[in-house]
This record gives structure tokens, sequence and C-alpha cells, in this order.
């Protein structure tokens, strides 16, 4: 077997065998480059490290130091409060309370009537119309009288005839009363004469009086105002036969109006007949008196009818008319268990409650206790309040915003007392 060799003698596989491996060796220069590179890798680490560390130190200690402040800060401010002087009021318990209520009413003519013809007949004329003004006396309708006229050209026909009787009969009678002066006639028969004078002047009061009752009904058969106003409404046209009593026009007063208003009972007893009251009408006040007040509740509204006599210079000036709705405020009486408190002594609650903050001194100290309260009543700058109150406890009213449940006071100052 052979071998092939280089001229020198040498291997060729080995030769190349030895330059691939010096060929893939790194170089000292490379190595060098590498070393430092590493340094700075970890020079760069380390400071991040160190960075890192520092911050959270100087978080810890920023942390540490605001807790310390805040602590401080939050005893400083809390011997401040307990310091500071609270207001405070005394509770007064009341069985019950009165608030402002409005009751409304109408505008109702002082003089307002269905007006129709005392006798029956056609209607003849109606000389005004629907919604005319008309003033008292004032002829409205009319109706037909020519049976009338006919009866009483009768009756004068009849008082013509009875008055010839009895003038008849008068001088028959003094010519009697000379035959019996004479003696020529017995005394018997002036007596019949004299009766029937008499009689004959009785028939002529009768038909005297019969003609005066046919002029009654002559006028009676003119449907005339009884007051001044305006027609509302004219129910009959002519020509309608009509019966005594039946409707013919609605008449109304303009001038005179009233206010018809019902009351709580017990308002009605507080107010006082012939006093002014304001109304409110359209919002303005309108001043009216009070000229009665109903012994009986309103069947349908439960009510005490008041009935407000109206200013006419007042009702001119604003054009009041009847149907127009007015209002009153009255005071009412609520049977609550309860006590007046400013509105100052108000926060807000849950559950639609309010809160109060009472003094308790049950411990020895002065704490402050929350209260859950109803409101009863809200007026402008107090309220009615209901719930866990008791008479003569302090009431703290201002300031809440500064002050927190269970927390000690040391100054306080009693201002007054919340009686109504």
């Amino acid at each position: 077997m052979s071998i092939n060799t280089d001229p020198d003698g040498s291997n060729p596989s080995s030769s190349s065998l030895h330059s691939e491996q010096a060929s893939t060796r790194p170089s000292y220069q490379d190595m060098k480059a590498q070393n430092q590179i590493n340094q700075i890798n970890s020079g760069k680490f380390s400071l991040l490290v160190l960075c890192v560390s520092s911050f959270l130190v100087l978080i810890v200690l920023i942390l540490f130091s605001g807790d310390k402040t805040a602590t401080a800060f939050a005893d400083e401010q809390s011997l401040i409060i307990q310091n500071a002087k609270v207001n405070v009021q005394s509770l007064s318990i009341q069985p019950s309370y009165i608030k402002q209520r409005k009751v409304y009413g109408l505008i109702e003519s002082a003089k307002q009537a269905n007006l129709g013809f005392e006798l029956s007949g056609v209607i003849d004329e109606t000389p005004v119309m629907e919604g005319e003004r008309v003033v008292k006396g004032q002829v409205l309708a009319t109706l037909d009288k020519q049976r009338l006229f006919a009866q009483r050209k009768e009756l004068d026909a009849t008082l013509v005839r009875a008055i010839a009787d009895a003038t008849l009969a008068s001088l028959s009678a003094k010519r009697t009363a000379e035959l019996v002066n004479k003696r020529l006639e017995p005394e018997q028969r002036l007596d019949e004469v004299n009766a029937n004078l008499n009689a004959a002047n009785a028939l002529v009061n009768e038909v005297k009086a019969r003609h005066e009752s046919l002029d009654v009904e002559l006028r009676k058969s003119s449907l005339v105002a009884p007051f001044s106003g305006q027609v509302v409404q004219q129910l009959l046209d002519v020509g309608t036969v009509v019966t005594t009593g039946q409707a013919v026009f609605s008449l109304m007063a303009e001038m005179d109006l009233e206010a018809r208003i019902g009351l709580p009972t017990r308002s009605s007893l507080a107010l006082n007949l012939g006093q002014r009251y304001e109304l409110n009408y359209a919002g303005e006040t309108l001043s009216a008196t009070l000229i009665s007040i109903a012994t009986q509740r309103n069947r349908a509204t439960r009510a005490v009818d008041a009935l407000f006599k109206i200013d006419a210079q007042a009702a001119q000036k604003r054009y009041l008319m009847s149907g127009d709705l007015v209002s009153l405020s009255v005071d009412v009486e609520i049977e609550k268990q309860g006590a007046w408190i400013p509105m100052s002594a108000l926060s807000n609650g849950v559950r639609g409650l309010w809160t109060l903050f009472i003094i308790d001194k049950s411990s020895g100290t002065q704490i402050i206790q929350p209260r859950s309260v109803s409101v009863e009543y809200m007026g402008q700058e107090r309220a009615f309040v209901s719930g866990p109150i008791a008479q003569d406890e302090l009431l703290v009213v201002s300031g809440l915003h500064r002050l927190t449940p269970n927390q000690v006071v040391q100054n306080m100052q009693v201002i007054n007392t919340a009686r109504n």
C-alpha cells in the first residue's frame, strides 16, 4: 500500500487540518475586546441596581416621614377641633306642630239668580240678549198680554155698571128715608133699601179690587232684572209657552264678587268674622273680608266653607270673574311628636333620612353622637323633625362639616332653646 506525500515529505491532510484549527481559534485582540464589553455591561448593571435601591430607600423614607407628618397634622387638627367652640341648643319636644297650608276656592257672584215669570203664558218679546249687561228694573222679557187686556176691558165695564147700581141704590135710599120720615113707608122698607145700597157699594169695591189684581198680572207679565248684572244665559226663546216659575234667564251680578274657600275645621275656628285676609290670585295678593263661616261641613269636600267678600276696586283692577281660582294660606296643626330645629343642624343621611349631631354626656365626656331623623315639615329657616331625640338634649346647630361621630367636644356654647 502506498501513501501519497508532498515533495517535502509531509502529509497533506494533516497540514490542512492544522490550518483549519488555527483559523477557528480566537485571536488575542478579540478576547481582549470581549473582556472589555463584559466589564462595561457588568458596570451598567451594578449602576442600575444601585439606582433602583436608592430610589426604593428614598420612597420608604418619604412615606415614613409623610406618615409621621400626617399623624402629627391629624393630631393637631383633632386638638384644634376639640378646643373649637361648638354652638349647641337645647331640644324642646312638642306633641304637634303648625305648618302653613294653601287652601283653594272659587270666585263666585254674590248675586246670581235664574229668573222666570210668576205667570204662565207665551213669551212675546225678549229685548235683551245673552251676555248683555242690564241694570236693575230693566225689562228682560214679556208675555203675551192680549188675554189680560180683554179682562181689563171686561172689568172696566163691570165697574161702570157696579157704580151705576150703587148710585141708584143711594138715591133710592134717600127717597125711602124721606117717605119713612113722613110715615108713608114702613121702616122695614128703609132697611131693605140700605142693604141694597151696601151691596152695590161692595160690588164696586170688588170690581176695583179685581181691576188692581189684573194690573198686578199685567206688571208680572214683564220680567225685570232684580239687580244690575250680566245676562249669563238665555234659556227660552220667543214663542215658548212657559209655566209659573220656569227659568227664562240666568242673571249674575258682576261687581259683587265673593270667594268660597273650603277650610279645615281647626283653621276655620282660628279665623275672625269681619277681619281682612290676603288671598292669592295669579301670583298677586287680593284683599278680602271674611263675611261668613258655615256651621256644617260641605258634603262633597268635607271641609267648612268660608265666604270672603272681594273688594270691588281690586276685583275690577285684576279683571276677576266668577269661576277664577284663588288660594288662602292658613295654619294647620299636625299631631306629630318632634322638635323644631334650625336648617343648619341638618345633614344628609341614608334611605331618605337626615342626620343630627347630639352631644352625649352619659360617659362623663361630651361626645358627638349621630341621630337619624325624619323631616316632617321644612320651612325657610327651620324644620320640624321626629325620631330618636329627647327633651333637653343638646343639638349641634352649626359647623357640622368640621365634626365626626364619636368625637370629643370640650368647648360648647348654648345659644338658645329650640322652642316653637
